[in-house]
């Protein structure tokens, strides 16, 4: 619809409302001012006739008023009249009014005789408002006539001056803005006024036209910016190694390529403009396994959906790197083209290691967080066991059942090896390090460690001149050499060579980034090296889970390798293994070297001297029955006397009425929001002279701070035997009374 027509179909309505409004206005003016005339009209000739009929009615001149009467009738100026007088017939004129709508005046006819006024007579006028009517019918349409002429020239009239002032130009804009096909910096629309009147008469229509000379500058200026970030981001592109291609969906040859897309399979652009994506892409770089991808993608391409993948694809050299890429259809310029697909991809083998390192590292989380739970619930069981088993030893004098009972208790303390394995890959274990002269350690420890490898392996062992020190727990380092040697050994079952090497390292930041939780700085490395059969790629992403081994049932757990990366990790270390099949296995194991010249760390040690518990007052606290019951059993028959309590709300609730304890021993667990140190620290409130030991299945942070035991604490490991409860209480009287 034209501007035009739009203009004049919003006159019309307007205008009509106007003529009709008009045509009211006139008529309902008409019609008061024709009742208004009626009525005085009548109400004159009643006022004016009055007296000349009284007069006549006096003298019973009824003849003269009949034809006065009819006389007014006749003349118009009425159209009934009657006269009453009451002493004869009335006198009439006129006949009855076909319509409703009449006035009526009606008056008394009087005489008046000295002061004495009476009435005479009644005089009555009708008038009939056919007339009124008329004078309406006649004064609407002679308005609606005026009306329709002066609509008419009033619309023709401003049809001209818009067409001139308004259409015009904007018709002027649209051809003009339709037409151009020139250098848009060119370009002007020219609405072919005069210079007087740009300079004296601009309206909005010459704004408008500025705006779009301003809009054309402020869209040229745009694509300038435009073109120059264009290129930045081509060059931001390439710094960030994306690059991008395109190729026919149809047959899909390559029929575009920049060089950063290119070199990501290590051609040239050249080369990649005669590649066809299925047959020399997909069909001889794409990894295998990630053809079905491929052909999923191309589906979605011909459903003309976009789409993307990461593809493990080989560059020139035979290495395979992981590829991300996204397509985006591209509709044809013109018919008959083919569709087009633009893919821009980037290498993203590095995020790729990076998003598998951190899974990896949330799997061994998620698998110690479990394994650590799992060795809570096992430790107390095989310390309910042991207890038992050494209440039975006290009573049992037959030969045959106490080797029954030792056999049990073997099995007890391989159990207690095994979760203590689980805490030690859990990273959950309490450590005592202390400074370790670590090159001295392993010398001292090659006899058993020769005797473990057997004569069919040659272990050697070198250390760097100059051995940095490290903090660490002399005990549980050892049995992490000792389980590399074991799984370097089993790897050679022929026999082969086994070397130790002990140096200093230092660890970058670039290595940092690529290995999680590992901090740059210097480290004391130790390195174990076979010349066994090695492990693959996949091996390796899961030798460091619990339980995964590759050896014949029965010949090992699958816990070596985990225990000792549980134990690099809680010491603040690191774990490493090299290997390739058939070329031999290296496992490096990095402890954070010592800063300073520090001793050996004071940790309380548990001795082995017994003591006397005859009347001691111990404050027993372990949340499960059994156990609770198990160690009250073995701590009355040692004579001591026992209060217990599964928790810390039991423990203040019974302490009050206990006025004195010797002893606290204190399970680091505890239900109901409350934990062993808490509750230990409550009750010496209570009883400052008693000393206090510890029991844990394992600990999680409770008085283990970086995987180290807190100072001058004494803690029991789950199971533990009599003896080893005997010289803690010692350890822990005599420590408190040195204290006191």
């Amino acid at each position: 619809m034209s501007i035009r027509s739009t203009l004049n179909r919003s006159l019309l309505l307007p205008i009509l409302s106007l003529v009709v409004v008009a045509v009211i206005v006139v008529g309902v003016a008409a019609y008061h001012l024709g009742n208004a005339q009626l009525e005085h009209r009548v109400q004159t000739l009643s006022e004016s006739s009055a007296v000349l009929f009284e007069d006549l009615l006096w003298q019973m001149d009824y003849d003269t008023l009949q034809v006065l009467l009819d006389e007014y009738v006749l003349l118009g100026a009425i159209t009934s009249a009657h006269i009453d007088s009451g002493l004869t017939e009335e006198i009439s004129a006129g006949g009855e009014v076909s319509s409703s709508d009449t006035y009526l005046v009606s008056r008394e006819l009087l005489h008046r005789s000295g002061d004495t006024v009476r009435q005479i007579g009644r005089l009555t006028l009708e008038m009939s408002r056919d007339g009124v009517w008329d004078l309406v019918k006649s004064s609407v349409l002679t308005t609606l006539v005026v009306a329709i002429l002066a609509a008419l020239a009033t619309t023709f009239i401003i049809q001209h001056l818009l067409n001139k002032g308004l259409i015009m130009p904007v018709q002027a804009i649209a051809n003009g803005l339709d037409s151009w096909f020139g250098d848009w910096r060119d370009f002007r629309i020219d609405l072919g006024r005069g210079e007087r009147h740009m300079r004296h008469s601009q309206d909005e229509l010459d704004r408008l036209v500025e705006s779009i000379h301003g809009m054309r500058d402020q869209i040229l200026n745009a694509n300038r910016v435009i073109e120059s970030k264009d290129v930045r981001l081509l060059s931001a592109a390439r710094i960030a190694g994306i690059g991008y291609a395109t190729f026919e969906l149809e047959s899909e040859n390559i029929v575009e390529c920049d060089e950063t897309f290119a070199s990501l399979v290590g051609q040239t652009v050249d080369d990649m403009l005669n590649f066809n994506i299925r047959r020399d892409i997909v069909g001889k770089r794409v990894h295998p396994d990630d053809i079905p991808q491929a052909e999923v993608i191309r589906q979605q391409l011909m459903q003309g959906l976009n789409a993307e993948g990461v593809f493990k694809v080989a560059t020139a050299n035979g290495e395979y790197r992981y590829i991300r890429q996204m397509f985006s259809i591209s509709s044809p310029a013109r018919a008959g083209q083919a569709t087009r697909v633009l893919t821009v991809a980037q290498d993203v083998t590095e995020l790729h290691r990076l998003q598998a390192n951190l899974v990896q590292a949330q799997k061994v989380r998620a698998i110690g967080n479990l394994t650590g739970g799992v060795a809570h619930d096992f430790n107390n069981i095989l310390a309910v066991i042991s207890g038992n088993l050494e209440l039975l030893e006290d009573i049992e004098t037959n030969p045959v059942a106490l080797g029954y009972l030792h056999t049990s208790q073997h099995a007890v303390h391989l159990g207690a090896e095994l979760t203590q394995q689980l805490l030690s890959f859990a990273r959950k274990q309490p450590l005592r390090p202390v400074v370790l002269d670590i090159a001295r350690m392993i010398r001292k420890s090659l006899p058993l460690l020769r005797t473990s490898v057997g004569e069919s392996v040659d272990l050697d062992f070198v250390a760097d001149g100059g051995l940095w020190r490290a903090e660490v727990d002399p005990a549980q380092l050892q049995a992490a050499i000792l389980n590399l040697i074991v799984n370097a050994r089993d790897a050679m079952p022929d026999g082969g060579k086994l070397t130790i090497e002990a140096g200093n390292a230092r660890l970058d930041r670039t290595y940092a980034d690529l290995h999680d939780e590992v901090v740059p700085g210097q480290y004391v490395c130790i390195a174990v090296s076979d010349t066994g059969v090695g492990m693959s790629e996949d091996i390796i992403s899961q030798a460091l889970e619990p339980f995964y081994t590759t050896k014949d049932v029965g010949r090992g757990t699958g816990l070596g390798l985990p225990m000792a990366f549980g134990f690099a990790k809680q010491s603040g270390g690191h774990l490493k293994i090299y290997s390739e099949p058939e070329r031999g296995t290296t496992v490096k194991l990095y402890l954070p070297r010592l800063n300073g010249s520090r001793g050996d760390v004071n940790s309380a040690r548990v001795g082995r001297s017994a003591a006397n518990l005859e009347g001691l007052q111990v404050f027993l606290v372990e949340d499960s029955t059994e156990l609770r019951e198990t160690f009250t059993m073995q701590l009355k028959q040692m004579g001591a006397i026992v209060h217990g309590a599964p928790d810390g709300d039991t423990v203040f609730a019974m302490a009050p009425a206990i006025p004195r304890i010797d002893l606290i021993l204190c399970d680091v667990i505890l239900p109901n929001g409350m934990k062993g140190p808490e509750v230990v620290s409550g009750l010496q409130a209570f009883y400052p002279e008693a000393a206090v030991v510890y029991m844990s299945g394992y600990t999680e942070n409770a008085i283990i701070h970086q995987g180290r035991l807190d100072e001058g604490v004494i803690m029991l490991q789950k199971p533990f035997s009599r003896h080893d409860l005997l010289a803690a209480v010692t350890s822990a009287m005599n420590e408190h009374r040195a204290e006191s």
